[in-house]
């Protein structure tokens, strides 16, 4: 037997409207509390049958003398079992709910744990690179002390090599204007030393005497002349390199 004034929470003698008010109160309940749909459905049914059956109490033969519903042995077995399983239910969400609570504390700790370690090795390593650079600063003061003092000693000859850098730079554009005539005076030059050799030797042939130093001459100016160009592109890198060296000292 099952009192359904009971799963309404109304007393036996309760109008119609507390009837409808405790039924719309723990259907709304039981919205809150009971999460699984299946669970929530056989509820929501057991409190459709309890308001049905007492709205409809005059016409229905189911009242005994103390005014009890009666309900079929089957009903009862089911309605015990949908109650025991939502206790059971309620009681595994508490038991779950604390084990999800203590493992998220226990979490918490060890993160916090970790995260202090964390901070102190990064202070241990702020302080280890703060360390190397001062022992750094330290080693390269007198590095740079002596630096500047040599700098020092060094300022009236660098003074002194400006002018040579300027009179070497005039030089060399000279020498690459040279070069390049010098190229040209080569190539007449040769012509010249050829054709006064070959005349003479033509005049020897026709009866004159030789004369060596004609000869010499123009074997002289053969060889410089086709050794010239050379020379002058030798020089005009000895220029270069020497004022190359010079600006390097100086700037």
């Amino acid at each position: 037997m099952t009192d359904y004034y009971k799963i309404l929470g109304v007393e036996k003698n309760a109008s119609k409207e507390a009837i409808k008010k405790a039924y719309e109160k723990q259907v709304e309940k039981i919205k809150k509390e009971v999460v699984n749909e299946k669970r929530l459905n056989e509820f929501l049914k057991l409190f459709d049958q309890a308001y049905e059956a007492l709205n409809s109490l005059e016409e229905s033969q189911l009242m005994d003398k103390n005014e009890t519903l009666i309900i079929q042995p089957q009903e009862v077995q089911k309605e015990l079992e949908v109650n025991n399983k939502s206790k059971n239910y309620i009681s595994r969400n508490n038991s779950k709910s604390k084990g999800r609570n203590a493992s998220t504390k226990r979490n918490d700790v060890s993160q916090k744990g970790v995260s202090k370690n964390k901070d102190k090795k990064n202070k241990l390593n702020d302080n280890k690179e703060e360390k190397a650079r001062k022992q750094k600063a330290i080693e390269k003061s007198p590095k740079s002390n002596t630096k500047q003092i040599f700098d020092l000693l060094m300022l009236p000859f660098k003074i002194l090599a400006l002018p040579l850098i300027a009179i070497l730079s005039v030089i060399i554009l000279l020498c690459q204007i040279i070069n390049v005539v010098s190229w040209i005076a080569s190539k007449l030059l040769i012509i010249a030393a050829i054709s006064v050799g070959a005349i003479h030797l033509y005049q020897v042939k026709t009866g004159q005497t030789i004369n060596y130093n004609i000869l010499i001459l123009a074997a002289s100016v053969l060889l410089a002349s086709f050794f010239l160009p050379y020379i002058l592109r030798f020089v005009l890198k000895v220029f270069e390199k020497l004022n190359n060296v010079l600006k390097d000292f100086v700037f």
